[in-house]
């Protein structure tokens, strides 16, 4: 069984925030001494570190709360690669596309951890619940973007579950996160059928929750639904025995 890594990326990224705090994206960039730039980038690229220049390139199309999101996914790219336990501990557990898979939803994790504090997301939980609805109100309430939300609430909830929000005609995917032990995923731009819960909650604007299925998946799981603002939030928890 690979060993979690995912302890390790919490302290490395609480170790960051305590250090460069407040993480303005020149914080956030010049503490690994990276400069930084926005530009044009391909179609669904939002972020790259720019090999041996030690130089940042942001997406400059995306919304500012998104640029600062995919910054800190790259600072953490850097401190992964500087922590050689670290590095050495992913490259012996993950081979191929499952470590490439691995890192980003480790980098995901740790930005997440920066901008938004894991015990602010453990006092949500403990307040209203593992509701969707907390996706739109935590990132408005501390200025991140609803990608972070969804990483953590993924990652910290007390029943694993898949965190997604959806939008546009036809309705699709737009980011999505897992509990580490869910092994069902779901990709950027998955549709879904037209009778599905989340189309149902995006065309009349009413919550939904009921038993369904992941779009092109088998198992159940305990969805709860909630519209807003042209989008749709879903968690889908697993469900107890």
């Amino acid at each position: 069984m690979p060993p979690d890594l995912r302890p390790k990326i919490i302290e490395l990224a609480q170790a960051y925030r305590k250090a460069h705090a407040p993480l303005t994206p020149e914080r956030l960039a010049g503490g690994i001494g990276a400069s930084l730039s926005y530009g044009k980038l391909p179609e669904g690229k939002f972020g790259a570190l720019v090999p041996g220049q030690n130089h940042i390139l942001i997406d400059q199309d995306s919304p500012p709360k998104r640029q600062r999101f995919t910054l800190a996914h790259e600072v953490m790219h850097v401190l992964i690669q500087q922590d050689d336990d670290l590095l050495s501990d992913l490259h012996e557990a993950y081979a191929g596309q499952e470590l490439e898979k691995e890192l980003e939803a480790l980098c995901n994790l740790g930005a997440a951890e920066m901008l938004l504090p894991g015990e602010v997301v453990d006092a949500a939980l403990g307040k209203k619940g593992q509701s969707p609805k907390l996706v739109p109100e935590l990132a408005e309430l501390h200025q991140v973007s609803e990608e972070v939300v969804i990483i953590a609430l993924a990652e910290r909830g007390p029943t694993p579950s898949i965190v997604l929000m959806a939008g546009s005609k036809p309705l699709r995917v737009y980011f999505s996160a897992k509990h580490p032990r869910l092994f069902d995923r779901v990709s950027r731009g998955t549709g879904f059928r037209r009778d599905d819960p989340l189309v149902v909650a995006f065309e009349t604007g009413l919550p939904q929750k009921t038993k369904t299925t992941l779009p092109n998946h088998a198992v159940l799981y305990s969805l709860e639904a909630y519209p807003k603002g042209g989008r749709v939030y879903a968690v889908y928890k697993e469900l107890q025995n």
